[in-house]
């Protein structure tokens, strides 16, 4: 009986650390993918909450902070992916900010992306060099 269940019990803990690989590799993909792309900056920001879906928003804006390239990934589940934003697309990160058809966790998680994006403009200002994180 016990051996039953640590056996189903190492099976299931060892899908869920595949999972949860492939989607890291996913998100890493999408990253490399972006920051390839376009040339500017790219800003990654986060919404948690401590039970229920999450997301995580990718944005990459040029140095005028037009935004060039908006992606969300929402959801509870390790087969969450990425979607672009189109609404997000052509605005710049101070008209991103007003933008009222977003959810809370999609505002959430722009806000922190493009607060990422405007403290890597101000190290370029300052002199120091920018990278893409």
């Amino acid at each position: 009986m016990w051996g039953t269940f640590f056996i189903i019990f190492a099976a299931i803990w060892t899908l869920q650390f595949l999972l949860t690989h492939l989607q890291v590799k996913h998100y890493q993909g999408k990253i490399r993918e972006m920051s390839r792309k376009h040339k500017g900056y790219l800003g990654t920001g986060f919404f948690k909450k401590r039970f229920g879906n999450g997301a995580v928003m990718l944005l990459v804006c040029d140095d005028e902070t037009k935004i060039k390239e908006a992606k969300v990934m929402k959801g509870l589940t390790v087969f969450a992916r990425f979607r672009t934003v189109k609404k997000l697309i052509g605005l710049t990160l101070e008209e991103s900010r007003d933008l009222d058809t977003l959810t809370v966790k999609e505002s959430s998680a722009l806000a922190d992306a493009a607060g990422m994006i405007e403290k890597e403009m101000k190290k370029k200002r300052e002199g120091n060099e920018a990278w893409i994180s």
